[in-house]
């Protein structure tokens, strides 16, 4: 009898040690599905027709300032969506500057859009659509050419700030060479490194020389 007992104690216990696992193992892949709600990286910068309408709906009560879509970065899935936008960011005001600012806009279910954050810069919007002689020019799209990340990689090599990761061709400017402005991604090199974004303008002289000439970050500013 007691053998019988013994037996059927070591079923139970087996028994309740596989469901154990079976649920060790359920929450773990639950883990990894959970990495869907991150930050996921755009693979093209190209501004949809589907994100501008969502943008503009976002924005249409902001008075303060106008916001163009300029590059697409990203997304972030939740009970809805996030779309992170770089803009052109116009105050309302006579005479104003534009300058570049991240908007952050969620997405609900349903449709409807609003914004979450403003990340402004003091990265003056220098490109226009007039063609002059030693001015800044917008590139027909913000995907990057070749010539661009060449020209960051070999500037930013040896940086002290980090890694630069480019995200978009923002414009070009002829000088003695030609100067680069870019949105980038800058991971420090540090134990726990936060990455962020910055408008960077990258010098490529004639004569092979490269240099990073400015970088403007972005810092929260409260949605109007």
């Amino acid at each position: 009898m007691k053998k019988i007992l013994a037996l059927l104690l070591a079923a139970m216990l087996g028994i309740s040690l596989a469901a154990c696992g079976k649920g060790k193992n359920d929450t773990s892949s639950e883990d990894v599905g959970g990495l869907t709600g991150g930050w996921e990286n755009s693979d093209s910068p190209v501004v949809t027709d589907e994100v501008k309408a969502v943008l503009e709906k976002a924005t249409a009560e902001m008075t303060g300032a106008t916001y163009e879509p300029v590059a697409y970065i990203g997304s972030q899935v939740v009970a809805g969506t996030n779309h992170r936008i770089l803009c052109k960011m116009t105050p309302v005001v006579p005479d104003a500057e534009s300058t570049y600012a991240i908007v952050t806009v969620y997405e609900d279910l349903e449709g409807n859009a609003s914004v979450i954050e403003v990340l402004n810069s003091e990265a003056k919007v220098m490109v226009t659509d007039e063609e002059l002689d030693g001015g800044w020019s917008a590139p027909k799209s913000p995907e990057l050419t070749k010539e661009s990340i060449d020209v960051l990689k070999k500037a930013t090599e040896k940086s002290a700030k980090g890694s630069f990761s480019p995200v978009a061709l923002l414009g070009t400017q002829v000088v003695a060479g030609i100067n680069y402005c870019m949105l980038c991604e800058i991971t420090p090199v540090t134990e726990n490194p936060e990455s962020h974004y910055s408008v960077v303008v990258v010098y490529d002289g004639a004569d092979g020389t490269t240099s990073v000439l400015e970088t403007f970050d972005f810092s929260s500013d409260a949605a109007e």
